[in-house]
C-alpha cells in the first residue's frame, strides 16, 4: 500500500470507525462507573448488584450494539473507502461515495445513538425484571444518566466526524469543492447544531450534578419539585439554564438567519438576477460577507451590462468566443464563405434627407438584413457605410457555409421586399440592394495593435466578394455566385443558377467565372 494510501486508510478509519466505537465504549464505562454518585445511598447495593450480575441477557443488552453498529457502519462507509483507495471507479459509484461522506456526520452519529437508546432502554428494563424491587424513581434516574450520556456521545460524534471530515476526507474527494449539491436536505441547521451542544456541554452536565447534590443529601427525585420552590439554590439552578439556553439559542440565531439570507441571495445571483440584496445588520464578519456579497452582485450586473452592450457592437456569437479565448495580434486560415451586400444609389438618397432620416431608414434596413444573417447561422462582421460584410463558417463552424449563405441572401431580397412595402406607406423611399457570394481560404483573427485591436476576416475571398457584389448593378442582377461558391452547393440548388459569363475583377490576374439564379 504506498504512503498517501496508507494515510487515506488510517485517516477513513479514525473517522468513521475509531471515533463512534472508543466514544461509545468510553461514554458507557465513564457512565457506568459514575452513576453511583447520582443514586440513592439506600440503593448503592442494588446498583452494585446490577454491576456484579451474571445475567447473559443484560450484557447483551449493554453490549451488543457495539458489534452490530460496526457492522453496520463497515457497510454504510465502505463506498467512501473504496472511492479513496481505488481510482477505478464508475461514475455512478463515486456519486454514492460523496453523497455518504457528506452525510457521514449526520448519518454515524444517528446511528450511533440508536443503538445507544435502545440499549439503554432494553438495560434499564431487564433491570427492573431482576430486581422488581428497586424503586421507580431509581429506575429513571439511570435511564435518564444513560440516555443523555447517549446525547452527549451523538453531539461529541458529530462534532468530531465533522471536524476530521473536513481536514482528511473531503478535500480528496472534493478537490474543487462543490459539497453543496450533495448536503442540501440532509444537514444540521446552525441553531439545531447549538441546541444539540447546550444539551449535551450545558444541561447534561448541569442535571448530572443537581441529581448528585439531591441523593447526596438523602433526597428523592420526586422531591426535586418541592426544592424547585422552596430552595434558591435550585431555583438559580433553572434561571441559569434558562439563561444559558438563551444566550445559546440567540447566538445561532444571529449567525443562521443573516446565512440563509445571503444563501438565498446568492441563489438568485446564480439565476442571473444581479439586482438582488442582501442587508446584513452586523459589524462582524457576516456584515462583511453581505457587503461583499452586494459588490459581487454590482459587479455581476456591471459585467452583464458590459456584455450585452458588446454584443451588440459585435454578433453575441462573436463575443462569446472572444471572451473565452485569449485575444493577441494575429489570426488563422481558415475555409469560409462571404456574403457582401451593398445599396444601389443610396449616396444620391442621402443628399436629399436630413442625416437623421438617413440613420432612421439605415437602421431599419439593417435590422431586417441582420435578422436573415443570424437566422442561418451567419455573423455580420462589420457595417461599411450602407454595405453589409457577413461571414459563414468562421470563426464558429458551420456546415455548409456556402448553402446557408445563399438562404440568407433569398431571404435578405425577401425581407427588403417586405420592408418596401411600409417605406412607401411611410412616404419613404424603396431601397435597392445588389448582394455578392464568394467562398475560399480567407484569415480571420485579430488585427491593430496590442492595446486597440480588432475582430476580422481580412484575404483576398473578401475582396472577391466584394468584386462580385460590384457586378450585379452592370449586369441587371440582385445576387450573384463565384463559382466556388457555386460548386459548394448541392446539386438541386446550383441548377437553379446560370452561368452569366467569365469577368475579370479588380486587384485579380485570373477571370472569374459568374453565376446569377435563372
Amino acid at each position: 500500500m504506498f504512503p498517501k494510501k496508507k494515510s487515506l486508510f488510517f485517516s477513513f478509519f479514525a473517522t468513521y470507525l475509531v471515533v463512534p466505537f472508543l466514544s461509545s465504549f468510553f461514554a458507557l464505562l465513564f457512565a457506568d462507573y459514575t452513576a453511583p454518585q447520582f443514586m440513592p445511598s439506600k440503593f448503592l447495593l442494588l446498583f452494585e448488584a446490577t454491576r456484579s450480575t451474571k445475567d447473559l441477557l443484560l450484557q447483551f443488552y449493554s453490549w451488543s450494539p457495539f458489534p452490530i453498529l460496526t457492522g453496520i457502519l463497515t457497510y454504510y462507509c465502505f463506498p467512501i473507502y473504496k472511492s479513496l483507495c481505488n481510482s477505478c471507479m464508475t461514475e455512478k459509484e463515486i456519486e454514492l461515495a460523496k453523497k455518504r461522506v457528506t452525510h457521514s456526520p449526520i448519518t454515524i452519529s444517528f446511528i450511533g445513538l440508536c443503538g445507544w437508546e435502545i440499549s439503554t432502554i432494553l438495560s434499564v428494563n431487564r433491570v427492573s425484571e431482576l430486581f422488581p424491587e428497586a424503586p421507580t424513581s431509581s429506575l429513571i434516574v439511570v435511564w435518564f444518566i444513560f440516555a443523555m450520556w447517549g446525547i452527549f456521545v451523538f453531539a461529541f460524534c458529530y462534532s468530531l466526524i465533522d471536524y476530521l471530515n473536513k481536514v482528511f476526507i473531503l478535500p480528496v474527494l472534493f478537490p474543487q469543492g462543490g459539497l453543496g449539491v450533495y448536503v442540501k436536505g440532509i444537514r444540521f441547521s446552525i441553531i439545531t447544531k447549538q441546541v444539540i451542544f447546550w444539551i449535551a456541554g450545558t444541561l447534561f452536565p448541569i442535571l448530572l450534578l443537581v441529581l448528585g447534590i439531591l441523593f447526596r443529601s438523602g433526597k428523592d427525585l420526586f422531591d426535586l419539585f418541592h426544592l424547585l420552590q422552596t430552595d434558591i439554590l435550585f431555583q438559580l439552578v433553572v434561571v441559569v439554564i434558562l439563561i444559558s439556553f438563551l444566550l445559546a439559542f440567540s447566538f445561532a440565531e444571529s449567525i443562521q438567519y443573516p446565512l440563509n439570507d445571503i444563501e438565498v441571495a446568492t441563489d438568485k445571483i446564480k439565476e442571473e438576477k444581479f439586482d438582488t440584496r442582501v442587508y446584513i445588520y452586523s459589524s462582524d464578519e457576516l456584515g462583511l460577507l453581505g457587503d461583499s456579497v452586494n459588490e459581487m452582485a454590482e459587479g455581476l450586473s456591471e459585467r452583464e451590462r458590459i456584455k450585452d452592450t458588446f454584443g451588440r457592437i459585435v454578433d453575441p456569437r462573436v463575443r462569446d468566443y472572444l471572451l473565452s479565448n485569449k485575444q493577441s495580434l494575429g489570426g488563422k486560415v481558415t475555409n469560409a464563405t462571404i456574403l457582401f451586400s451593398d445599396l444601389r444609389d443610396f449616396t444620391k438618397l442621402s443628399e436629399k434627407r436630413k442625416p437623421e432620416e438617413v440613420l432612421y431608414i439605415l437602421n431599419r434596413y439593417f435590422q431586417e438584413m441582420s435578422n436573415a444573417v443570424e437566422k442561418h447561422g451567419g455573423f455580420i462582421n462589420k457595417f461599411i457605410g450602407d454595405a453589409i460584410l457577413a461571414v459563414f463558417g468562421t470563426p464558429l463552424p458551420l456546415k455548409n457555409h456556402a448553402e446557408e449563405a445563399l438562404f440568407t441572401a433569398l431571404e435578405m431580397q425577401k425581407n427588403l421586399d417586405a420592408l418596401n412595402q411600409r417605406f412607401l406607406a411611410e412616404g419613404l423611399p424603396a431601397l435597392e440592394m445588389g448582394i455578392g457570394i464568394h467562398s475560399g481560404n480567407l484569415l480571420v483573427g485579430n488585427i491593430g495593435s496590442e492595446n486597440r485591436m480588432e475582430f476580422t476576416v481580412i484575404g483576398d475571398t473578401v475582396n472577391t466578394a466584394s468584386r462580385v457584389e460590384g457586378l450585379c448593378k452592370g449586369l441587371g442582377e440582385k445576387l450573384l455566385l463565384s463559382e466556388q461558391s457555386l460548386i459548394s452547393l448541392p446539386d438541386h440548388l446550383q441548377s437553379d443558377f446560370v452561368l452569366k459569363g467569365e469577368f475579370e475583377l479588380k486587384g485579380r490576374e485570373t477571370k472569374e467565372k459568374i453565376f446569377a439564379k435563372k
